[in-house]
């Protein structure tokens, strides 16, 4: 009675908002008729952990043609016959009509492992980005050969083909040489098979250590897991995220564990790190839930990095504000957050300014992982819109995302402009099954801009730049990340809402290697490559 109750309420308060709510953007399912047809070989009902909790997909211009193409992950057969066709993941070029070409065959990056995360970054400086792709067991790692092409370089970068049961991934200048440096999470010590209709929960096992991959400039690695202090405690880690919540010039890194502390490692500036949830350094974010995803960014536009984490069925996601001192609070329930993901599972999300208001909204995937505990697996994906006074209202069914008795098993979430046309657009991995390619359609009807990073002392990628933007009394700023989310990552560009500003009065841009560069009279609706100024 108390949960009938509990949907009942739920129900006339969604009426009454979306009564009175208008939105003029729609987020419209084009997988298909995009030429996308990849499915899932995961799903709840496999009882395996790795295909219940994977995968992502990720956004990047492999090609270099202006064009963001799209790289999926995927599962794999749990007993294969022999002579089996083993699931593989899929490399997706866009075309620039809308439409996408799988070529994954082509390119050479199907791999057929139990897969789970994904990112893009330019590791050797050459011009074109190189992908990393986490399993359980062992992760690979691909050169971009510059042709269309990637080489299988797993082995020979210094041994950065780690093995283990590899989750999120956050490349990052960390040591701020110039050399994208690589941190994975790594999830559980999975050992245990499931018998009949036996299912394992995370706290069935131990946890496996993080790595740290220091880019030595040469085309290798170093693991300095150590000797930074960053290994993450055997705290089984999924979500990883990294952005300078400080401002001191360098980028710290969030964990999101599952049934443990997260964490938040400050960087300290000398190759180590400090975790700031431990009682002498209490950051105030290292919350025991069972954390997936994770977001930075500045909602609240008072020119400081917010951090979103998602979880567990019933715990609750968690917006932190960022204080300014070290320290942040937990204002979910005052900002309307806490009751969005109250009876789901939630995953992979993004912080992004969906209408270009100038303030950015939020959007979580969800999907049940208990297969024994529900009679349909698939829960509706949320769409929160930011109000620009602190708060957030879901308006999911205003802005057409799906509502009906099929819900996708969401996991990974990427958001990035595949269409050129002004606004952002969401993907998004379902366990076990089809994916959606949600299109941004009214998105555009305000002002925006998109601004590339191309570094020439900082990493080829910009990796790490604080980009901030002034249009009239508009003041925004966004970090260039690669990897976020869950298991995935969005796109590098970072893209402001200008609101009805036509004309952006300054753009500074502070980058990773200290260098701050300033452009004046930025026209609005357009995309930039900002080329880093040397000194």
């Amino acid at each position: 009675m108390h949960n009938r109750l509990r949907k009942a309420i739920a129900v006339l308060s969604l009426t009454f908002i979306f009564s009175s709510y208008a939105s003029d953007i729609q987020f419209v399912d084009v997988t298909e008729q995009a030429g996308i047809h990849f499915e899932h070989a995961g799903g709840i009902d496999l009882r395996v952990v790795p295909a219940l909790v994977g995968s992502g997909a990720a956004w990047r211009d492999y090609d270099n043609d202006g064009k963001l193409d799209l790289y999926i992950v995927n599962s794999t057969l749990v007993r294969p016959a022999s002579g089996a066709v083993l699931p593989k993941n899929a490399l997706y070029r866009n075309n620039g009509n809308g439409t996408f070409t799988d070529v994954t065959d082509a390119a050479g990056v199907g791999d057929t492992g139990w897969g789970m995360g994904c990112a893009f970054a330019d590791y050797d400086n050459d011009g074109d980005t190189d992908l990393y792709v986490t399993n359980y067991k062992a992760n690979q790692f691909y050169r971009n050969n510059g042709d269309g092409t990637f080489k299988r370089f797993s082995s020979g970068a210094g041994g950065v083909g780690h093995e283990g049961f590899g989750a999120g991934i956050a490349w990052g200048d960390y040591d701020r040489d110039g050399y994208l440096d690589l941190y994975i999470g790594n999830y559980i010590e999975y050992t245990k098979v499931p018998q009949g209709d036996e299912v394992f929960f995370p706290y069935d096992f131990f946890g496996q250590v993080n790595v740290l991959y220091l880019n030595k400039g040469d085309g290798g690695f170093i693991n300095i897991t150590d000797a930074a202090k960053a290994n993450g405690g055997f705290h089984l880690t999924l979500g990883v995220a990294a952005a300078d919540y400080d401002a001191d010039g360098d980028l710290d890194l969030y964990l999101a564990n599952d049934t443990d502390q997260n964490i938040l490692y400050r960087n300290d500036g000398e190759l180590t790190f400090t975790n700031t949830n431990r009682p002498d350094a209490r950051s105030r974010t290292g919350d025991i839930r069972s954390g997936m995803g994770i977001a930075w960014g500045d909602y609240d536009r008072d020119s400081d990095m917010d951090l979103f984490v998602t979880n567990w069925l019933d715990e609750n996601n968690v917006l932190y504000r960022n204080n300014g001192d070290g320290t942040f609070t937990d204002i979910s329930a005052q900002s309307g957050v806490f009751e969005s993901g109250l009876g789901k599972t939630c995953w992979g999300t993004a912080l992004f300014d969906a209408d270009n208001d100038g303030d950015l909204d939020l959007f979580f995937s969800a999907g049940h992982i208990d297969p024994a505990s529900w009679e349909a697996h698939g829960q509706a994906d949320v769409f929160l819109d930011n109000n620009g006074d602190g708060t957030f209202t879901d308006i999911s069914e205003v802005v057409g995302l799906r509502q009906s008795d099929s819900y996708g098993v969401g996991r990974g979430v990427a958001v990035g402009d595949y269409d050129a046309d002004g606004d952002l657009d969401i993907f998004i991995v379902n366990s076990g099954g089809k994916p959606m390619l949600l299109r941004n359609d009214g998105g555009n009807q305000q002002q925006w801009l998109q601004i590339r990073t191309v570094g020439t002392v900082s990493n080829r990628d910009g990796v790490g730049a604080l980009v901030k933007v002034s249009a009239g009394d508009l003041h925004q700023i966004q970090q260039v990340a690669a990897g976020d989310s869950y298991l995935s990552q969005s796109s590098l560009d970072v893209e402001f809402g200008l609101s009805h500003h036509k004309t952006v009065d300054r753009i500074v841009i502070r980058w990773p290697s200290g260098i701050v560069q300033t452009l004046n009279d930025v026209r609005a609706n357009q995309r930039i490559v900002v080329v880093e100024r040397e000194e």
